[in-house]
């Protein structure tokens, strides 16, 4: 056997090399094995026991290395965050051999930590920990940036929280390490070791800890910039895609208005508009003028609104948000109703109203507010035509009355070519509300084309062709059926006048308004002819009627009302019935001898002289214009 001498002694070469082959296998060899081996020789165990430990610690930091390599190869190869956050506190506890291992986010915006990741832990309190600003270790570690431990937690000086503590707690931790995660000056949160029993963490683990650390945070800073991009890229092509719809509406727009305009260059009126845009917004589309938005009942009395509960008020503050902006306005209370102004040059504002069967598109709104603009340019044309036409209908109308002006030339001035200006005529008066004049008279014209009008100061003179009258024999009951003249008074002739004759027949007829504006008469279709001994014995002084009939009938009434008597109905029936005492009172179903002694009465009251003829005819009249007054 060969053997080794030291200073002690000599030594077997096969203990010597049994001990070697042991450390090159990597097996940890302590001092009580080296003692068999090497018995006496204090010095080779000495040496060999440090060996041992030296190899051991290679070892140690070769698995580290190796961790680390596999670790940062992670960082490249996986893009799930949580998964290689879990990843490093799993390796952080298995390096550092500790108990518990977990990470913390820093959450600026709240100034706390919260744990995002952990191993080892035996309660839920950790994984719901949220560490307050400045609270505890942790807190310490975000401050200070720098590693912070303790072999004891329960004896340190930091500032304490419950929640914490409680966390800590339920943990049994002891002993704790925490380090920062920081990227350029950026604290991102921080990564724990912690023990349930007291330990003192050495210099090599505070600085695996801290390499760690180091990777979770690149994991969480890329994570961040990842973040930054998707959100980045999120916008840009929301932008994008909001700016491609905004082209394709914008487009739509354009194609609308360039369709709407086609429509006012050819001459076509509303309707067509109307066609044009319920079919383009697949919706329901309807005017309403100005005259049924005033109306107190509107839009009830609508069949458009049919299913909506919308209020008037509601409408007209749709309709007045709509004149003062220009745009459409949705009507509150009715999600898919939409109106707006259609102006006019008058301020008769109409109002366009839009029912959407859904959810009305991009653009849609502005699409019903150009409709209401080409609609208002329609109604201007239309109106600037109809003023113009209306003109020339007055100036021929002012000129063939007056008889001063040659017919030829008339003729030649004349934009209506479907009748000749020769005559004979029929005339028409109308008293009215002056401010309707023009739509008085535009209702007239659609009704009839043929006509003339001028406006004096009264109300409006209408001229209408005898020949009319021969295609068209109902033609006074359609303007009454109409609705047109409705709160209007006016006198119609049946008679067929010459040229030389309209100014005198004018004339009378306006004396007739004026007659019955004296008896208190204001609306209502009268023909001339019924009046005509009034006109000619009042037409010069209407006003004298009323203070003729009291002059005649005054002390007959005020007889009545103190007597309670019936001496003017009385007389009435006895001028009727031929001054025959026995047909008055079977007329009144009285006896006979009762009209004797009201006829006494009457004597009386207006003198001896009332039976003489030419007192009895003033005395029919004022008793006929009082029964016409009664009766109308």
């Amino acid at each position: 056997m060969t053997e080794i001498e030291d200073e002690s002694g000599t030594v077997s070469a096969a203990a010597v090399a049994e001990i070697v082959r042991a450390l090159t296998r990597g097996v940890d060899l302590d001092r009580t094995a080296l003692a068999r081996g090497l018995e006496h020789h204090p010095d080779l165990i000495d040496s060999f026991s440090d060996l041992s430990s030296t190899m051991t610690r290679w070892k140690q930091k070769d698995r580290e290395r190796s961790a680390l390599l596999e670790s940062a190869s992670e960082l490249i190869r996986v893009r799930d965050t949580e998964k290689l956050l879990q990843k490093l506190v799993d390796r952080a506890q298995t390096l550092i051999g500790c108990d518990i291992a977990y990470l913390s986010q820093y959450y600026p915006e709240t100034d706390d930590l919260r744990v995002q990741a952990s191993r080892g832990a035996i309660s839920a309190n950790l994984k719901e920990l949220r560490v307050p600003p400045g609270v505890g270790l942790a807190g310490q570690v975000v401050r200070d940036r720098a590693a912070q431990w303790t072999s004891n937690y329960d004896l340190t000086r930091l500032p304490h929280e419950r929640r914490v503590d409680s966390a800590v707690k339920a943990e049994r931790m002891e002993s704790l390490l925490g380090v920062p995660m920081v990227v350029d000056g950026e604290v991102l949160g921080a990564l724990f070791a912690a023990n349930r029993y007291p330990h003192d963490f050495t210099t090599d683990e505070i600085t695996l800890l801290s390499a760690l650390a180091d990777h979770a945070s690149v994991v969480l800073k890329t994570a961040q910039l990842m973040g930054d991009l998707a959100e980045a890229a999120q916008a840009s092509a929301e932008a994008e895609e909001t700016a491609a719809a905004q082209a394709s509406t914008l487009q739509r727009l354009v194609e609308v208005e360039e369709q709407l305009t086609q429509l006012v260059l050819q001459g076509q009126g509303v309707p067509a508009v109307l066609d044009a845009i319920s079919k383009l917004l697949q919706a329901d589309v309807i005017v309403v003028d100005s005259g049924r938005l005033g109306s107190p009942n509107f839009p009830a009395d609508e069949e458009f609104f049919d299913g909506i509960a919308v209020d008037n008020a509601d409408v007209h503050a749709a309709l007045s948000h709509s004149r003062a902006t220009g745009r459409s306005a949705q009507v509150d209370g009715a999600q898919h109703l939409y109106v707006a102004s259609v102006a006019s040059h008058r301020r008769q504002h109409s109002g366009l109203f839009v029912r959407f069967t859904d959810e009305p598109a991009d653009g849609d709104a502005n699409i019903v507010a150009q409709a209401a603009q080409t609609l208002a340019l329609i109604r201007m044309n239309e109106q600037a035509r109809a003023d113009a036409e209306n003109r020339v209908r007055g100036e021929l109308a002012v000129d063939i009355i007056a008889g001063t002006r040659d017919l030829s030339e008339l003729e030649a001035r004349s934009r209506i070519g479907s009748f000749s200006l020769s005559g004979p005529w029929r005339l028409m008066t109308i008293q009215g509300d002056s401010d309707n004049d023009d739509r008085l008279g535009a209702h007239l014209v659609r009704i009839e084309p043929r006509i003339l009008m001028t406006q004096r100061s009264p109300g409006i003179t209408v001229l209408l062709p005898s020949a009319v009258f021969r295609d068209r024999p109902t033609l006074d009951t359609l303007f009454e059926e109409s609705g047109a003249l409705d709160s209007s008074l006016v006198i119609i002739s049946d008679t067929d006048y010459d040229r030389k004759q309209l100014r005198t027949a004018e004339d009378e007829m306006w004396s007739c308004i004026r007659i019955l504006n004296s008896l208190g008469i204001s609306e209502g279709i009268f023909p001339t002819e019924d009046f005509a001994p009034y006109t000619a014995m009042f037409g010069t002084a209407p006003e004298q009627v009323e203070r003729f009939m009291e002059r005649m009938l005054g002390p007959l009434r005020r007889w009545d009302r103190t007597h309670s008597a019936e001496l003017l109905s009385t007389l009435r029936e006895y001028f009727e019935s031929g001054m025959n005492i026995r047909s008055t009172a079977t007329r009144m179903s009285v006896h006979v001898n009762t009209v004797k002694q009201r006829l006494e009465r009457a004597d009386l009251v207006l003198g001896q002289g009332w039976r003489a003829p030419e007192r009895a005819f003033r005395l029919q009249v004022a008793l006929r214009l009082d029964k016409l007054k009664s009766f109308l």
